[in-house]
């Protein structure tokens, strides 16, 4: 490109660039190539008074290969009011742009256009079409063409047997790949995909071995296919027995660890990945600040930013939605929107991730003004934007608008409500203590309330220590999960709240006999780029007596200010002195104390929590932030807290 701009330059001064001939090629260089620039190609094409058909022929190509095809849509439309006349080589373009945004309806009417046009409909056309249709699930009519073709190639085979697979007709699939006059790699390769997209992952690995050849995108099909049915450890045996691996083969590992909840696995690939010398592309990256994302690791993220950065990539929406992701889970919040307001173009997934980051960042009102503000810029909200919203009135205490908002779901967007909406309605309700009319909510729902969702309500019983909704909601949720030990551990914690000591340990024997045990609470901290975990009492760490000390000095420091520890939700009827040393050693207050010990004087202190932060913590951490002056931000399972000179973000609304 740097070479290109200094031809372009000297055809400016020497009056050349109006060559329609030397123009052309300028822009195919810019549309087509892989070193090009479509940005620089369409300002090109835009300068060119009179375009050719060729060179409508060459932006219209540039567009319908690139990651949004859609100009090239608009491009043709223009085409046709110029003086230029589409030929056989326009229409493979435009099929396939309709392909790629599944634009059956512009797809159709191009089709008609062909017809009537009288231009002799090529293979290429053809072939294109028929993908086109079994793309857009119009699967008859895909058959239709291929059924009256005069003429098949291998692309025509192929193209039906994707069209069947696309549409999970799996059976028809097989039919035409037994049918096959010939069949090269690609046609095996889309029937091993067809099975995995059925579920059926042995049957996909059997034909996987009896394939002639196998190429590297064989194996990759086959790692992201064990990844997608939870079998990790198979994924990454095909892996490591490739015997040759390219960007799609790591990033497709990379992918299955991050998803898979694997997040740490994800980034040790990451780096032999880049130890190895083979440049990530787009999706690696996305997947390894997802995984950074989930764990919290700051640092690590901002690595990967770094070398997005320097390797001179384009922050697209894709990579900016993962940025913006990244940088609201790990508590900067200003970082997500600096990049979300230079962003040049915004689409419905950046404005969501932003709107749902301001949300748990406590930030409700500006997240419902941005939502404000995505509504006038003409994008549509999608089911996962309203998550966000329902979470920023949620952690506001909007109970009303949350109901406006509910709403209209239905009402403007013609968007049904899912579980994840149920869910967040309950929580608004239930965190502002409105527990009768979270239970009439959820029994009037129209699809069955499940144990997530009754769990949710059973949680803000516990907060505000309401025993007799609490037991009929705990009695429903230990009937829909009789296996899971967090419910029992949920309801005994409400009876201990009370007092309700019998029937707390009643609860606890009958969990006990059944052999049930609940998730553990688990703190994590990143320092200097390496993740640290904390269990309660953990003694594990290798700097375990250097924490307990700094545990002592803060005890003794908090007491001093006048802290007493809140034991109230200790679950059992033990002595003070007992509670008090329960709570002191808490998986969070670990963690700080290794940050205070670990890390520089007036460094932020970042903690991720895999459950809720209990009171006595939270209450701990605000005096703490004050005592040593420190800013300490939380991610639990709902919220941020951002401790800083005694108070707390969330203003113990959470």
């Amino acid at each position: 490109m740097t070479l290109l701009l200094q031809i372009h330059a000297q055809m400016i001064r020497n009056h050349f660039f109006l060559d329609p001939f030397a123009a052309s090629k300028l822009i195919e260089f810019c549309a087509v190539s892989d070193f090009g620039n479509l940005h620089y190609a369409r300002k090109l094409f835009d300068q060119i008074p009179e375009p050719n058909t060729f060179t409508w022929n060459t932006i219209i190509r540039g567009y319908s290969n690139s990651p949004f095809p859609k100009p090239s849509l608009h491009l043709f439309n223009k085409m046709l009011k110029s003086r230029a006349t589409p030929n056989s080589f326009t229409f493979p373009f435009v099929i396939k742009a309709c392909s790629h945004l599944a634009a059956c309806k512009e797809g159709e009417q191009l089709h008609g256009f062909i017809l009537k046009s009288g231009i002799d409909t090529d293979l290429f056309s053809v072939n294109g079409l028929i993908h086109m249709y079994g793309t857009c699930g119009k699967i008859d009519l895909a058959r239709m063409l291929f059924d009256t073709s005069p003429e098949r190639d291998l692309v025509s085979w192929n193209s039906m047997l994707s069209g069947y697979v696309n549409c999970g007709l799996l059976q028809e699939a097989r039919n035409v790949f037994d049918e096959m006059p010939k069949r090269a790699v690609v046609s095996w390769n889309a029937m091993i995909n067809g099975y995995i997209k059925c579920g059926e992952i042995d049957a996909a690995r059997d034909l996987f071995d009896k394939m002639p050849t196998q190429n590297v995108e064989s194996w990759n099909i086959l790692i992201a296919g064990y990844a997608k049915c939870g079998r990790l450890e198979s994924s990454r045996k095909i892996f490591n027995e490739m015997p040759e691996k390219n960007v799609v083969s790591w990033s497709a590992m990379i992918t299955a660890y991050a998803q898979g909840d694997h997040p740490k696995e994800a980034l040790v690939l990451f780096d032999e990945m880049k130890n190895c010398n083979v440049k990530p592309n787009w999706k690696t990256i996305v997947s390894a600040l997802s995984a950074c994302a989930h764990l919290g690791a700051l640092d690590r993220g901002k690595q990967i930013h770094r070398y997005v950065d320097q390797s001179k990539m384009k922050i697209d929406s894709i990579i900016a939605t993962a940025l913006i992701d990244l940088y609201a889970k790990c508590g900067c919040i200003e970082n997500a929107v600096r990049i979300f307001d230079v962003l040049p173009s915004k689409d419905v997934f950046t404005w969501t991730a932003m709107i749902g980051g301001l949300a748990v960042n406590g930030h409700g009102e500006k997240a419902l003004e941005l939502f404000s503000q995505m509504k006038e810029a003409g994008v549509r909200p999608n089911e996962v934007t309203f998550v966000g919203v329902l979470c920023a009135c949620s952690h506001g205490g909007f109970v009303e608008m949350a109901k406006e908002y509910f709403d209209s779901m239905r009402t403007i967007y013609g968007i049904q409500p899912q579980i994840e909406h149920y869910g967040c309605m309950v929580d608004i309700l239930g965190r502002a203590g409105h527990l009768k009319e979270a239970v009439s909510f959820l029994e009037s729902i129209p699809v069955k309330a499940n144990s997530v969702l009754w769990g949710a309500l059973l949680g803000a019983c516990w907060i505000h220590g309401d025993a007799k909704i609490g037991e009929y909601v705990g009695d429903l949720v230990i009937e829909l999960e009789p296996d899971d030990g967090g419910i029992y551990v949920l309801l005994s914690n409400i009876y201990a709240t009370v007092g309700r000591w019998d029937d707390a340990r009643n609860l606890r024997m009958r969990m006990k006999s059944k052999g049930l045990s609940k998730s553990p609470g688990r703190s994590s901290i990143e320092v200097q780029g390496t993740i640290h975990e904390f269990y309660v009492g953990d003694k594990l760490h290798p700097r375990t007596e250097e924490i307990y000390l700094m545990l002592d000095e803060i005890n003794l420091r908090l007491r001093f200010v006048g802290y007493t520890p809140n034991t109230s939700y200790v679950l059992f009827d033990v002595e003070n002195e007992e509670k008090e040393e329960a709570v002191s050693y808490h998986s969070e207050k670990l963690a700080v104390a290794f940050g205070l010990i670990s890390m520089e004087a007036g460094e932020p202190i970042r903690i991720v929590k895999n459950l809720r932060v209990c009171r006595d913590c939270h209450t701990a951490l605000t005096f703490i932030s004050q005592i040593f002056k420190r800013d300490i931000i939380v991610r639990d399972r709902n919220v941020f807290h951002y401790f800083r000179d005694g108070s707390c973000s969330c203003r113990d609304y959470w």
